[in-house]
């Protein structure tokens, strides 16, 4: 199963949403990587080194080259790793045409703002472009998910009410999401996510949503 977390803008959730989709199936017993995409930052790699007496196993991986990325995965493939999560790298269209091509579940973060669903609107045209070249062959499947989100103002509701005009696309937002709190980024200066930290708010939220993804990719399979 190749689940990408990818979105052509920065700052969306990218890193911390593919490093808790993966503890979460780690903890479940599937043996997870992570291929990190970003070749200059290199944060999910980091937060690797920094992660070396977690309880739940999660190898991250550097992506070589753009070119080579089909390739990486399929040694993960064969190196027999059961979830490979691509964290998606910002701005680079060809990396994140060639991550949806190579992905079973492409998942979208997005936050609660007008630049995001811009921005959003651009992804979408790398998708189409996705599915157009797979037409025949076989489907993809991608969803977005609300990042950075209270609910609790009418730019949270107008936003999320705008996003499901995108299923016609193909893209269906998931009904879970998930709020911005310190613990994520308090958990990560440690190697950790929040689904090793002593938020329960924050660990609910991530099950919650790894929970849906769990559970569609089973319905999707059963098709």
């Amino acid at each position: 199963m190749i689940i990408s977390v990818s979105n052509l803008k920065g700052g969306v959730g990218k890193s911390t949403i593919s490093r808790n989709i993966a503890v979460y199936f780690a903890a479940k017993g599937e043996k997870v990587c992570i291929v990190d995409t970003d070749i200059t930052q290199r944060t999910t790699c980091e937060w690797k080194q920094r992660r070396e007496d977690a309880e739940h196993r999660v190898d991250v991986f550097p992506m070589s080259t753009m070119t080579a990325l089909p390739k990486d995965i399929k040694t993960h493939r064969d190196n027999g790793y059961s979830v490979i999560i691509i964290d998606g790298v910002p701005q680079l269209e060809e990396v994140t045409t060639k991550t949806i091509l190579i992905s079973d579940f492409v998942l979208i973060p997005i936050t609660p703002s007008v630049d995001d669903l811009k921005s959003f609107e651009k992804f979408i045209l790398r998708y189409q472009d996705a599915r157009a070249i797979l037409a025949g062959t076989r489907e993809i499947y991608g969803f977005v998910v609300m990042n950075k989100y209270s609910g609790r103002n009418n730019e949270d509701l107008e936003m999320k009410e705008a996003l499901g005009l995108f299923s016609a696309q193909g893209i269906i937002p998931l009904n879970a999401s998930i709020a911005d709190r310190v613990a994520h980024r308090r958990s990560s200066k440690y190697g950790l996510t929040v689904l090793e930290w002593d938020d329960l708010k924050a660990a609910e939220e991530v099950k919650v949503l790894c929970e849906e993804i769990e559970t569609t990719l089973i319905e999707l399979i059963e098709q």
